[in-house]
């Protein structure tokens, strides 16, 4: 048995500009976390005395012949890209739900590659599993969508991803002291808005509309290295929270799905309690909303967003890794 961890990630600035549309004529650039809550994939070899090949565990079970009749995607474009021919049992287990804003779907894609590449006894970069698993969910899937989720998952941490116009992704981890990193989080808040589901819709909106909002796509863009400056020279921590308010005026331009009346209440909400500013992460319409408030302030705000379930906040340094390994495998 071969089990991966991967961390799920959240999106502070730059989302949108990750899209190929974008940056392959302006470069892109998105600032981002992981975070504790994680997916993990185990695979397990299969015998000979079982009357299927293959089996899958999610969120439901399937168990098939041969891997092209998967009926997920992902586990069924994985398994064809690494060729893999010796029978599998895929189990996922997740921290948090999917299709919620945090590049699940990604994670997911990442996790079972590391485990894939594990069980055929090949040790791989972070930069091959971002790049591979870019490949799965874009090309061989044809899933709408930027480039910086993989990446998250792959490499973990705080990080600023730049996207250059030929393609190259740059990573680079931001050298900002344990004490700051405190303090960012202490100011953050998540609540689950209790919707899941696909962002399909509104990312093939927006990759569109990618001539149409590029004003606002180049200010979001601007927008990165503002709060990279504002965390890592030691800037009054309160300006993060400005800039996500600014963000989120931006992205919510960019499709008519990002926002809806329970989201935009539940915002206002919050910023007449103390929060100075925030956005819904992910493609937007669902999932979590991520807010930013002095500690003072986070009481009130809980009960102003009541019954939303609150998720803690808490950066994570650690990208996909293999957590278990049998002998045998």
């Amino acid at each position: 048995m071969i089990i991966s961890q991967t961390p799920f990630r959240v999106s502070f600035f730059g989302g949108g500009t990750d899209f190929p549309e974008f940056f392959r004529e302006h470069g892109g650039a998105t600032l981002l976390t992981s975070i504790g809550p994680s997916c993990y994939i185990s695979i397990h070899r299969i015998n000979k005395f079982f009357q299927f090949r293959f089996r899958a565990s999610y969120a439901k079970t399937e168990l098939v012949q041969e891997p092209s009749e998967f009926q997920h995607p992902l586990i069924r474009e994985c398994l064809l890209a690494l060729d893999i021919k010796e029978g599998l049992e895929i189990t996922h287990f997740s921290d948090l739900p999917g299709r919620t804003g945090l590049g699940t779907s990604s994670s997911f894609t990442v996790g079972l590659l590391h485990c894939l590449h594990a069980f055929r006894g090949e040790r791989v970069t972070a930069e091959d599993l971002a790049r591979e698993a870019i490949h799965i969910e874009r090309e061989r899937v044809g899933d709408a969508g930027g480039r910086q989720d993989q990446y998250a998952a792959a490499y973990g941490g705080f990080i600023r991803l730049d996207f250059h116009k030929d393609g190259h992704v740059g990573v680079r981890p931001l050298t900002i002291s344990s004490q700051r990193m405190g303090e960012l989080e202490k100011h953050l808040l998540m609540f689950y808005t209790g919707k899941e589901k696909t962002a399909e819709p509104i990312l093939r909106q927006q990759q569109k509309q990618t001539k149409k909002n590029e004003k606002a796509l180049l200010e979001m863009l601007h927008l990165v290295t503002e709060a990279e400056n504002l965390v890592t020279r030691e800037q009054p921590i309160s300006g993060f929270g400005e800039l996500l308010h600014r963000a989120w005026e931006l992205k919510r331009t960019l499709s008519d799905g990002i926002t809806n009346d329970s989201i935009d209440q539940a915002y206002e909400a919050a910023r007449k309690a103390g929060a100075t500013g925030g956005k819904i992460l992910g493609a937007g319409g669902r999932g979590f909303l991520l807010l930013f408030a002095k500690p003072e302030h986070h009481s009130v705000i809980r009960d102003r967003l009541a019954p939303m379930q609150e998720v803690d906040v808490h950066f994570s340094q650690c990208g996909s890794r293999i957590i278990f390994q049998a002998p045998d495998m």
